[in-house]
């Protein structure tokens, strides 16, 4: 797939005007937290006296490097713990809309600078990762193109659940007394709000997908939270998670509500699946129990860099 970013990335700079000039190499990167995708791109232009003109070709030339960036950092996404982007878009259908997304990805910076006659641009586009943001136009985000050919999760994620949501009356019944654990805290005279995933000495790169597991008998793996454990309304719109850098950050976030529960994850397979240890494993399912799915509502953060 390295030849289809390549080639994306010839075609935008043969969209440069003649005069066009681009100055530098172009910036991308992904604000997991923000919940974007940046490009910035730089351009100047061949000065003819007409400084409207200039103006124009110089800001052509960093948008044209911006929409670049773009494509090269989003085919770099991780989606899921098998799979980026680039991945993803096999089907000719699929990239097309990438390179739709990229096109007509959002302008936040455009601004000129002048060195006598000659014109020094710069250009920053964006694309949203989930649309559940009010900035982000329907339609144009990763998670919305990619659910939608998305038909199975990778092999590697158990088939197997851990527990299931049971049926019942719309509120839990209250505990006399808060849970005791290492790597589980929550209020438990109230209905929990939210999942806050905090991983704690290990490494785990973000994605678009991340599925949370735990051991069963025998060690093997269980699956507790996927996409598959999610609305598929929300998927297209929220996403399955969101992400925070810092615990204070997450519980500033008010999809969490106000009890969320707190669960630590110390350890991160090969395929950057998250693991839970059993008492983790066991307050979520008994949390999503009498009609509290938070869960399928996608209420879920990953804090930790």
């Amino acid at each position: 797939m390295r030849k289809t970013v390549v080639a994306m990335a010839f075609l935008l700079a043969g969209l440069l005007p003649a005069a066009a000039i681009a100055v530098e190499e172009p910036k991308g990167a992904v604000d997991w937290v923000g919940g974007y995708v940046q490009g910035i791109g730089y351009g100047t232009a061949k000065p003819t006296g007409n400084r409207s003109r200039d103006r124009m070709m110089a800001l052509r030339a960093a948008e044209v490097m911006a929409q670049r960036a773009l494509a090269e950092t989003i085919h770099g996404v991780r989606v899921d713990g098998a799979t980026r982007v680039r991945d993803a878009v096999k089907e000719f259908l699929l990239e097309s809309r990438v390179q739709g997304v990229v096109r007509g990805a959002r302008k936040v910076k455009s601004e000129v600078a002048w060195d006598g006659d000659v014109p020094s641009a710069t250009v920053e586009l964006r694309i949203c990762l989930v649309s559940g943001s009010p900035d982000c136009r329907p339609g144009s985000s990763l998670v919305e193109i990619l659910s939608t050919g998305r038909k199975a999760e990778p092999a590697h994620v158990p088939e197997e659940d851990f527990g299931a949501v049971a049926d019942g009356p719309s509120a839990a019944p209250r505990a006399s007394t808060p849970p005791r654990s290492p790597v589980v805290a929550y209020d438990a005279s109230r209905p929990v709000t939210g999942l806050l995933l905090r991983v704690d000495g290990v490494r785990f790169e973000r994605e678009l997908f991340p599925v949370v597991v735990t051991r069963g008998e025998g060690g093997k793996f269980q699956t507790v939270y996927s996409a598959r454990s999610v609305k598929p309304e929300v998927v297209r719109t929220h996403g399955v998670a969101r992400f925070a850098d810092t615990l204070e950050q997450a519980k500033g976030n008010p999809l969490l509500g106000d009890n969320p529960l707190v669960v630590t994850v110390h350890e991160v397979t090969k395929e950057n699946m998250l693991v839970m240890r059993p008492d983790g494993a066991r307050a979520v399912r008994e949390t999503t129990r009498f009609g509290n799915d938070y869960l399928s509502d996608a209420k879920v953060i990953v804090a930790g860099k």
